[in-house]
């Protein structure tokens, strides 16, 4: 019986992840999240938040169909609206920006920036999504910070 390990050489691992953790920031872990932050905020009041998910793409998946998967995704929350998109770059890499919001019962209006790239290494292709959220009436304030943190981040291999 032969064994196989991750990562290795057959699977390699994501590429590593860094991004600046302001002050009055803190780490938080998330389901399904390679890594988060949260701005400390008193009980009760929605806290904003960076999240970094890295999902391995598919050989024959383009750079175009994640996006649109992530537009679909948007599109699917009731009441969303896109609200900007332009084409970026974050760890060095090219990447794209879509901010929009939308409104909920629970928390009222959400808004939203991702910032999608592809860091291809070792034979592979992984998607980087870092997602920024806050509520909406913090935005002014937050916004500007969001962008600050997702402009932050760096990419390397393991």
């Amino acid at each position: 019986m032969s064994t196989v390990t991750y990562p290795s050489e057959t699977f390699p691992g994501f590429p590593a992840v860094v991004m600046d953790c302001p002050e009055g920031w803190a780490p938080h872990a998330v389901p399904q999240a390679q890594m988060a932050i949260v701005q400390q905020r008193p009980e009760g009041e929605f806290r904003p938040n960076v999240v970094v998910v890295i999902q391995r793409m598919a050989p024959e998946q383009s750079v175009e169909a994640v996006i649109e998967q992530a537009v679909t995704k948007f599109q699917a929350t009731p009441g969303y609206e896109e609200v900007g998109r332009m084409d970026t770059t974050f760890g060095g890499l090219p990447a794209v920006r879509i901010e929009g919001a939308w409104t909920t019962q629970q928390a009222g209006t959400i808004a939203q920036a991702l910032r999608i790239a592809v860091v291809e290494h070792d034979g592979v292709r992984d998607m980087v999504e870092v997602t920024g959220t806050c509520a909406g009436p913090q935005a002014a304030e937050i916004w500007p910070q969001v962008r600050e943190i997702q402009d932050s981040v760096k990419l390397a291999e393991q």
